[in-house]
């Protein structure tokens, strides 16, 4: 919202004139096509050469942090055209890194006086995503300087970012309204039952509730205990934080969310006047009045114009970071995304190219340490291994191997984190969920439900039992079984080998079990609970450097995709629309189907890591 006040005859002829015109007709739309494109392509470079002119910074500007969708550790790469034409199946995001470091870098800048925290276009804030900028607007307020947060309506976690700031705005006609943390499955088994489509588990583990969709209509009375004191702690967490934030009381706020409805009917269903006298906003202002307010402190320019500056542009302005020294390096690799075997795709973590991104961290000379930042629920337990076998291989050339935590870090997730020199999570990082489970559709009684029926002979009591069209064998389902519970004592093992436990140990904090970051440090399964910064600095501390500077191996952008993506992000800032979160949810609900490709059949993947923030 004030991002965007601050600114940006029919004919009778004969056969051969007929295709003589259609080849005109042709030509013409081809060519026409072609200048079309080139039009398009200059008036991008233009659009963006203006939106992006040289300036210098203000001297008592204010900073403006106002990202646009989904606040993720790094972008997904997809297909940069398609998301510019069809941004309504592409949610925005918003990498954290960048924010992170304008706000350090103005923390230091004589030129920013204020941070304006701009939310409105935040369409996904997890609490360790917020808590993580939260620490750095820390830092920038510690050295004398002012945020102030402005709001149309607060979801929760746009909420728990603004609490972070000395002043909270929100709308006279706006809402906070706290609806608590949830965590949602769909059930398909009646659904396969009308198809016919039978499926069939292996497992070990009393907790791991993965299968539950394929097997049941509802979830199971574990996995509820389970799965309500996951979020139940997640929740705590997030009101002592905004009671601290705000200077109210635990149970202050408690009251709030408990009593809400009874709140709202007191002041005649006026949200915006409920979270004023609850003291979780500090003034009800509309934009214009919030930007005048604002200019009080940071002024404004010839134009009229805040005296502001987004901070994207910022560091435009700034430059990059320079390194310490040439060889004196931590590497950061992300892995965002669920866990798949093969090459890289839109969202997850492919083993295929990921082990490569750490091979070339090993063969550098100047990267001397390693942290892999890991925001995943797992997924294939063979690429899991793959991966982390490349890190141990790592480790063993002498690099140390930190992992910090982020939202997730489970099920293969954890597995690939599980021999790391050190590991990091944050009090809120969902992590554990320590086991593995099979899974094989099956679909002959699809075919006898239509009259089709499969057979066959074979060399061998495996040649046909593995037949996803006949059904399984005794002997197959008794090979998967055996194959899943090796594979499960193959993850203790790894467990207890890197966190210094025994196998029994491990096993009665395993078994599918999910626990919060700060749960998980007490149990052993985390070594500290901290940031990125913490992790990178554990890494430079076991490789020896007493200075460093942290390296960000990422995939590489085209200069084409760079173009194309600025692009996007203008758009959608001019049109801002909401098709996207819904788009988001349904490809998440859907997306399990497709990371089911493990060439085992068997899984470390975690559905009860999917928490509703």
């Amino acid at each position: 919202m004030l991002s965007r006040l601050i600114a940006v005859r029919t004919l009778a002829m004969s056969k051969p004139a007929l295709f003589g015109r259609i080849g005109r007709f042709l030509t013409a739309a081809r060519v026409f096509t072609a200048n079309a494109l080139f039009v398009l392509l200059v008036l991008a470079i233009i659009i963006l050469v203006s939106g992006t002119d040289q300036f210098s910074v203000p001297d008592g500007a204010a900073l403006v942090i106002d990202p646009q969708g989904a606040v993720v550790e790094q972008e997904v790469l997809g297909d940069a055209l398609a998301e510019l034409l069809m941004p309504t199946g592409t949610p925005m995001e918003a990498e954290l890194r960048p924010i992170l470091r304008a706000v350090e870098i103005a923390a230091d800048d004589m030129r920013i006086a204020t941070i304006v925290l701009d939310l409105d276009r935040v369409t996904a804030l997890s609490s360790g995503h917020a808590e993580t900028i939260g620490r750095a607007l820390e830092a920038f307020r510690a050295n004398g300087k002012r945020i102030v947060a402005f709001g149309s309506y607060y979801t929760q976690g746009q909420y728990l970012l603004a609490s972070y700031a000395d002043a909270v705005y929100l709308h006279p006609y706006g809402q906070f309204l706290p609806t608590g943390y949830s965590l949602n499955n769909l059930y398909f088994n009646n659904l396969l039952d009308k198809l016919g489509v039978n499926i069939h588990i292996f497992r070990v583990g009393k907790y791991k509730e993965a299968v539950e969709p394929y097997t049941r209509s509802s979830m199971s009375e574990e996995a509820r205990n389970a799965n309500q004191a996951l979020v139940d702690a997640l929740w705590a967490h997030y009101g002592a934080r905004v009671a601290t934030n705000r200077r109210l009381t635990q149970a202050a706020f408690a009251d709030y969310v408990d009593s809400f409805a009874d709140h709202l009917e007191g002041v005649g269903g006026d949200m915006a006047r409920l979270a004023l006298e609850h003291k979780l906003v500090d003034e009800l202002l509309t934009p214009d009045q919030a930007r005048d307010r604002i200019a009080q402190r940071v002024g404004q320019n010839d134009q009229g114009e805040l005296n502001a500056v987004n901070y994207l542009d910022y560091l435009a302005a700034v430059g990059p970071s320079q390194p310490t020294a040439a060889d004196q390096q931590v590497g950061v690799i992300t892995a965002r995304g669920a866990i798949v075997d093969g090459t890289d795709g839109p969202g997850v973590i492919a083993a295929d190219d990921f082990v490569e991104r750490i091979r070339a961290v090993r063969r550098s000379d100047n990267i001397r340490a390693l942290v892999v930042r890991v925001d995943s629920p797992g997924g294939s337990a063979f690429a899991s291994e793959l991966i982390r076998q490349e890190l141990e291989l790592t480790q063993l050339a002498g690099k140390p191997v930190v992992v910090s935590m982020g939202n997730v870090a489970a099920s293969g997730g954890y597995w690939i984190a599980a021999t790391a020199d050190a590991i990091y999570a944050q009090p809120t990082t969902i992590t554990g969920s320590i086991g593995i489970f099979g899974i094989v559709p099956t679909l002959e009684q699809s075919l006898a439900n239509v009259g089709v029926r499969s057979d066959g002979v074979g060399t061998t009591a495996l040649s046909r039992g593995l037949d996803p069209l006949s059904g399984l064998s005794d002997a197959a389902s008794r090979v998967l079984q055996a194959n899943v519970e090796h594979g499960y004592d193959r993850f203790l093992t790894l467990v207890a080998r890197g966190r210094d436990m025994s196998v029994e140990a491990v096993d009665k904090v395993a078994q599918g079990r999910v626990w919060v970051g700060a749960r998980a440090k007490e149990l052993g399964l985390v070594d500290e609970l901290g940031s990125l910064q913490d992790a990178a600095a554990k890494a430079a501390e076991l490789a020896g450097m007493e200075a460093f500077s942290v390296r960000h191996v990422t995939p590489a952008l085209s200069p084409e995709q760079r173009l194309l993506r600025q692009l996007r992000r203008r758009a959608d800032a001019l049109q801002p629309g909401q098709t996207g979160v819904v788009a988001g949810y349904l490809t998440q609900a859907m997306d399990m189907f497709a990371w089911l490709d493990d060439p085992k059949d068997t899984y470390a993947l975690c559905l009860s890591c999917n928490v509703r923030w």
